[in-house]
């Protein structure tokens, strides 16, 4: 049985009884039985006035019950008839789905004509489009058919209250709305409401229809795009700028979203974009002052300490009056790093953290977060699709992500063809159900009207949404490049193209929504303006970084001083008794794991001994800063067990679903938020989201923890360029702390060493005088003033501490400094149950701190021979073999618990006990890896020998971090303990 056949039967039995067929059927066989077997089509019924209503219930299988009308029974010639009738509407309603569904596939949204040359043609006509979007609905049509009104399905409200039209007017709406200047995405949506409220907002009649007031304030917006584009390439003409030409209506579109949002609700927007039109939105849109933002093309001082960064990478904050909303609003840009959307996670994570403190985390109806891209880079970093699918995850959303798509469609120098495999560079976009805009540049109308039903959904669904708006690059990938060696019929259309501005303002004199005059005194105003800032620019004679920074510098960054002492970082017995016995003590009203029972059972057992492991130390630092009013965030792989079973903080019931308790939750009364959250399956984009969250607020402990240490070496661009160096280039200070387990375990080069030569390579520390001996240097500073001005001038710290104790220091360190600053932890794995890797009460009581150096427990003093120095897990190694071997009275042991900043003052005292020893630095990573390079020339300088008297103990050079296997580790471990032990 075809579709015909089946669609007669259908309709016979429906003409004997109504109630054969299901409702949505009985609904559309009402309708065009009574509108085929009327005389006169001026009263055609109409069914349900509300179109969304219809729409909801059609679409979920319900009937809208619409008036009964008795059933006239047919001749075969009649039925006939109204049989072919009801297939014409289907095939017309499932044109219109088509439309929908692949209208955006030859929408006319290329300002150059350049892509879908012909879909410019069917604008205001009847004509059908290509086959790829209408496939063969219509294929029988006539012209006569023209004319024809027929019903219009439940899917759809062109019609607005109208419920069918001619045909002739079908394909007109439809060709206006889908392929026109907008390419509209939505259908693959899950959600029957999100689909009805797009439809409405796009497809009735006079919906993109804007008052004049607002196109006036549209056509300010490109005015000022336009003229400050023009003013910097009059001035600065031989600068890299990274313009915005080509693409100016995108300003029209951020004002609209940041507009629309604050009347939503919205108090604070966060933006991250790269450097495309960056300086253009410092100024336009965030109002930066003109006069801060020119100073960076003059050649002038840099004040304070750091590199500074160019001037299309910086940021801003601001507190902002909208003009249309008259809403106040903080806007702030991130400063970013030529690696593009390396920022998205980062700006995502800053606006969460400020959801959390302010009680929005829900909805984030308060703070809102931009993101501005490129159309290469938004198909080709994988970085967005790791951002993107944070979206809907509990610790991590922010009520929806507003993405805005600068489309140049051209990468650098590379055609669209040949940098992506997708149709659109925003497919991406289609895995967390956001509607996609594709929009024509120089239509600043719809793409203003686009941006503020963005700023709508977004507000109403509490998703993402994508605006992508396609233009053009007026200029090469910088003003310096020669666009045509590479895209020369691209850029000859460019040439003869006219601006937005140009294009615009002729569309609104010619509607009379504007005159001569008024363009004119307008663009004489805002040059003026430009002209003021650019001569007082040139009075300022050096840049202040705090000009550039992205969140608010507040009291605690502006009194800071290398004089101002790190505090003892111990807390008292009731409160370390109190940490103990609640990470201890099973909770009743969940069934555990007998495995965290166990676990459970072993804290108890060292809380009776007044000692404590490795978690044990973790939680006392955590709920210790909670207890003082600090909020702690711990995020990564599987951290809520712990990736070794060790950490236990979520304990899941065994028998209901969705049944668990956070064993660090109400310890104490009116305790801090703890939050601890297994993440996706991402380095980079949850590394750059924690270290947004840490830039928001510094009285934050914020986490990240990698699976294994070698796992972040996915999120290296995190590292290297926003995290190692963001306080050099940006003046950005945070306190992110990184676990990275680490150790040669025989567990293979993929699951041993966290790298921890390259964290050490990025320390800016210099190695030329042991701190505060160089010439000039102030003289009567203690050791611990001397650590802490270390720690004031370097850029991240680096440790790899060998006891619990050490780790509670640490994590409370990271809070109490007068200062922030990054901490690299390299973690153990073995040491976690490790029977000697333990800490006593003792270590972590009223006024103990975090100790740099650790001396040798063990050592016999009198005729050492050899002193090793190490760092981390290998010294549990070298003092076992040291003891089965009888030789505590020839060789001592001293761990270096910080490497960086270097402590050379206390490992001098601590050498000093040992004259005449000869130095071996021993450590388990291979030659070229681990810290040896590193501490050599620290060593040297510290004890005043050559570089050749720090003799080297371990594996030998290798280009794999480890072996896999067992039998090569034992020969490398043995090999590795003979050197340590030898005293030739």
């Amino acid at each position: 049985m075809n579709n015909s056949q089946y669609l007669d039967y259908m309709y016979k039995a429906w003409l004997k009884d109504q109630k054969s067929v299901s409702s949505s059927w009985d609904l559309y066989f009402k309708l065009i039985h009574t509108e085929n077997s009327d005389s006169s089509k001026s009263n055609l019924i109409r069914v349900n006035s509300s179109p969304k209503l219809m729409t909801s219930n059609l679409e979920r299988g319900q009937s809208n019950k619409p008036p009964e009308k008795p059933v006239r029974r047919k001749s075969d010639n009649q039925m006939q008839g109204d049989n072919q009738y009801i297939i014409d509407a289907l095939d017309i309603n499932a044109t219109i789905r088509a439309y929908q569904a692949r209208g955006h596939l030859i929408a006319d949204t290329d300002p150059l004509g350049i892509q879908n040359p012909e879909s410019a043609k069917l604008q205001g006509t009847a004509n059908l489009p290509p086959t790829i979007v209408v496939r063969q609905h219509l294929k029988g049509m006539t012209e006569a058919d023209m004319n024809r009104e027929f019903p219009l399905a439940s899917l759809t409200v062109i019609g607005g209250d109208k419920r069918s039209l001619p045909l002739r007017e079908i394909l007109i709406r439809l060709n206006k709305i889908y392929c026109g200047h907008l390419g509209l995405e939505y259908t693959y949506i899950h959600d029957l409401n999100v689909l009805d409220w797009l439809r409405e907002k796009f497809e009735i009649p006079g919906a993109w229809e804007l008052p004049a007031d607002h196109r006036k304030w549209i056509w300010m917006n490109i005015m000022r795009a336009v003229n400050f584009e023009n003013f910097l390439a009059k001035k600065y003409g031989t600068e890299k700028r990274f313009g915005l030409e080509g693409c100016e209506s995108f300003i029209s579109a951020m004002a609209e979203c940041i507009e629309t949002s604050a009347l939503n609700g919205v108090e604070t927007v966060v933006i991250g974009m790269a450097h495309r039109g960056r300086l253009n939105t410092l100024v336009n849109v965030c109002s930066k002052p003109m006069s801060q933002l020119f100073t960076q093309f003059n050649p002038i001082a840099l004040e304070g300490l750091g590199s500074g960064d160019v001037k299309y990478h910086l940021g801003t904050y601001s507190e902002k009056l909208l003009e249309r909303t008259k809403k106040k609003v903080l806007l702030a840009i991130m400063a970013n790093s030529s690696h593009l959307e390396a920022i998205d996670p980062v700006v995502v994570g800053r606006v969460r953290a400020e959801q959390v403190e302010k009680g929005d985390s829900k909805e984030g109806k308060r703070s809102l977060a931009i993101l501005v891209h490129g159309d290469a880079a938004f198909a080709g970093q994988g970085v967005v699709y790791e951002t993107m699918h944070l979206t809907n995850l509990p610790e991590y959303t922010t009520g929806g992500v507003m993405h805005i798509v600068i489309n140049n469609q051209i990468g650098f120098t590379t055609d669209p063809r040949y940098s992506r495999s997708s149709v659109h560079c925003t497919d991406v976009a289609h895995v967390v159900n956001a509607p996609i805009f594709h929009i024509h540049a120089d239509d600043p109308d719809l793409v203003t009207y686009c941006s503020k039903i963005a700023g709508e959904y977004r507000a109403t669904f509490h998703n993402d949404v994508v605006l992508d708006i396609v233009g053009y690059r007026r200029q090469g990938h910088n003003e310096m490049d020669e666009p045509m060696i590479t895209q020369p019929l691209m850029y000859k259309r460019i040439k003869a193209h006219p601006s937005v501005l140009s294009i615009y303002s002729n569309k609104l004199l010619k509607e009379g929504v504007i005159t001569e005059a008024f363009i004119k005194e307008e663009t004489e105003k805002y040059i003026s303006h430009c002209e003021e800032e650019f001569r007082k620019a040139q009075t300022i004679s050096s840049m202040q970084m705090n000009d550039w920074h992205d969140v608010p510098w507040t009291e605690f960054f502006s009194n800071q001083s290398p004089k101002q002492m790190v505090p003892p970082t111990g807390i008292d017995l009731t409160t370390i008794k109190t940490i103990c016995n609640a990470i201890s003590t099973p909770p009743k009203d969940i069934e555990a794991h007998v495995q965290v029972l166990r676990a459970m059972d072993r804290r108890a057992k060292f809380m009776a001994s007044r000692q404590f492991d490795w978690a044990m130390g973790e939680c006392l630092a955590f709920l210790s800063l909670l207890k003082e009013g600090h909020h702690v965030r711990l995020s990564g792989q599987d951290v809520e067990r712990g990736t070794f079973a060790q950490r236990i903080h979520i304990i899941h019931d065994q028998s209901r679903d969705k049944v668990y308790k956070n064993i660090l939750h109400d310890v104490f009364p009116r305790q801090a938020l703890y939050t601890v959250t297994n993440s996706s399956l991402s380095e980079y984009g949850v590394c750059g989201f924690e270290l947004g969250y840490s830039a928001y607020n510094h009285n934050t402990l914020t986490i990240w923890e990698a699976q294994f240490g070698d796992f972040a070496n996915t999120c290296q661009v995190i590292l290297d360029c926003l995290l190692c160096s963001g306080q050099a280039k940006w003046g950005r200070q945070v306190g992110l702390v990184l676990l990275l387990p680490h150790g040669m375990e025989a567990q293979g080069p993929e699951h041993s060493s966290a790298r921890l030569e390259r964290f050490l390579q990025l320390c800016d520390d210099e190695c030329t005088h042991v701190p505060r001996t160089e010439p000039g240097a102030s003289a009567g500073e203690t050791v611990e003033q001397i650590m802490t001005r270390q720690l004031f001038e370097i850029n991240w710290i680096v440790c790899n501490p060998s006891t619990p104790a050490n780790l509670f220091h640490l994590l409370r360190r990271q809070i109490l400094m007068p200062f922030r600053k990054p901490l690299i932890l390299m973690t153990p794995k073995s040491l976690l149950r490790h029977p000697m890797a333990i800490s006593n009460f003792e270590e972590v009581g009223p006024g103990t701190t975090f100790r740099h150096v650790l001396p040798d427990p063990f050592v016999k003093f009198g005729n050492v021979k050899k002193v090793l120095l190490c760092t981390g897990k290998v010294y549990y190694d070298l003092i076992i073999e040291r003891q089965e071997r009888q030789l505590e009275d020839k060789i001592a042991i001293i761990r270096i618990e910080q490497l960086c900043p270097f402590p050379y003052h206390l490992l001098a005292t601590e050498i000093a006990r040992f004259p005449g020893a000869k130095i071996m630095w021993l450590q388990e990573e291979h030659k070229n890896q681990g810290a040896y390079y590193y501490v050599r020339d620290r060593i040297a300088l510290t004890l005043g020998i050559p570089l050749e008297d720090v003799k080297y103990g371990g594996r030998l050079a290798s280009a794999a971090p480890a072996t896999g296997s067992k039998i090569i580790h034992k020969s490398e471990y043995d090999s590795m303990m003979a050197m340590a032990m030898s005293l030739d």
